[in-house]
């Protein structure tokens, strides 16, 4: 049930796509609530999780922004909500916008969080480390790119989940790479920067509650390729990083200032930042809970889920007064997010779930892919199954725990064949 406080049954929610990572969450938590929800996407129930389990579903593709804005105000629509599709987040903006509806984002500051090359500005003029840029032409030419030094990374300025991303070792690869991340990119916008390990990183957590910034925790998040012509992506995360204080000394507060001059009254924000020995440098950021649904362990450590203050800002364009201060957290537990992947094929057959569902150590399941679903060596976070989100004593439980997720989760395709794999045990 809702921690807010706040009063909402009876109220209308539409939530944008039926399929996409948190809008099943979404709902759930809304219904939970006596909220009366609405899905919309252009796909038939049986392909929309979140359409089935709605009080209402609209066969309206997100797309028609038009149509929706038409429906919203036809059917007195007190709020709308989107999961972690950026594409479902930007139309969200555009529809509350349009209909005086509240939004946690606005158009400006959307444009500043979703676009890497904008957010690096931001970061910058407030004091916080980014990786070196390259300006590059436009014409993609090999001679109009010297004084690069390789090697660097290319990849989309308006682009997520590791899709259109390079590591390009010479002036030849480099302008392939160009013109790959181009094509994932809707503006034609992209980066290419100074290489740094990726298989390190942190991810940070802010939530914003009445214009009051906290900082809500931060994890040890370790990426691996699933191919050498592939983008990194996450193997596994840990809960609370090994280097949290060295952070909180260094840069909380000036990412706090940053996130305050944004004009945010409400927020829910992650940041990726490269770490080496306790030195940060930001990568990206996102005005979201993250596609492993990471209010989760948020919820878990501080006691307050955001996804509450989201439903609750949607509809009221507020929230209560609540404490989002370091509440529960054990550094003697370690809470990890495993993504368990799937090769090219067809899900046919999905054998230990109920197994894994039985374990005291579970947290929670974030599925991907469904039975029926066509996997394609995609190289990105879209061959993710699922994340599982457990807390055991330690790091080296943790990975004992994974390794008998591994051996019990067992995922076929149309042929027998068993096509799950992980990026870390």
């Amino acid at each position: 049930m809702m921690r807010t406080g706040t009063n909402l049954k009876g109220k209308k929610l539409l939530v944008l796509g039926g399929r996409t990572i948190g809008t099943k969450e979404i709902v759930l938590n809304a219904k939970q609530n006596g909220i009366y929800v609405i899905v919309t996407d252009y796909l038939p129930e049986e392909k929309s999780p979140a359409k089935l389990i709605a009080d209402e579903a609209w066969n309206i593709s997100t797309e028609d922004v038009d149509a929706l804005i038409h429906k919203v105000k036809e059917h007195h629509v007190d709020g709308v909500l989107a999961g972690v599709s950026e594409f479902n987040i930007s139309r969200m903006i555009t529809i509350c916008n349009a209909t005086g509806l509240p939004c946690y984002c606005n158009k400006e500051q959307w444009n500043i969080l979703q676009n890497k090359s904008n957010f690096k500005d931001l970061c910058r003029e407030n004091g916080i480390p980014v990786t070196k840029e390259y300006e590059v032409q436009n014409t993609c030419k090999i001679a109009d790119n010297t004084g690069i030094e390789y090697p660097v990374v290319v990849k989309p300025a308006d682009s997520s989940s590791s899709c259109g991303f390079s590591i390009c070792y010479s002036e030849e690869e480099l302008e392939d790479g160009l013109a790959y991340a181009k094509s994932f990119s809707d503006t034609g916008s992209v980066l290419v920067e100074q290489y740094m390990d990726y298989r390190y990183s942190v991810i940070i957590h802010y939530t914003v509650v009445n214009g009051v910034v906290y900082y809500s925790g931060m994890s040890d998040k370790h990426s691996e390729r699933i191919s050498n012509s592939s983008g990194p992506i996450m193997a596994v995360q840990y809960y609370s990083s090994n280097d949290e204080e060295a952070y909180l000394r260094k840069l909380d507060t000036k990412v706090r200032k940053m996130l305050s001059s944004l004009g945010f009254t409400m927020g829910v924000f992650w940041i990726e930042a490269f770490n080496n020995k306790g030195e940060f440098v930001f990568n990206e950021m996102g005005s979201r809970f993250g596609g492993s649904l990471t209010y989760l362990p948020i919820q878990y450590l501080y006691g307050f889920n955001q996804l509450d203050l989201m439903v609750e800002y949607a509809l009221t364009g507020k929230n209560k007064v609540m404490d989002c201060q370091k509440a529960n957290i054990d550094n003697s537990s370690t809470y990890c997010i495993f993504p368990v992947h799937v090769r090219k094929g067809k899900i046919n057959k999905i054998n230990g779930l109920d197994r894994l569902e039985e374990r005291k150590e579970l947290v929670g399941i974030v599925p991907v892919h469904y039975i029926g679903d066509q996997i394609e060596d995609w190289g990105s976070a879209q061959q993710v199954f699922a994340y599982i989100h457990f807390v055991v004593d330690s790091r080296e439980e943790a990975d004992r725990f994974a390794k008998w997720i591994m051996e019990t989760l067992h995922i076929y395709d149309d042929r027998g064949n068993q096509i799950l794999f992980n990026l870390h045990i």
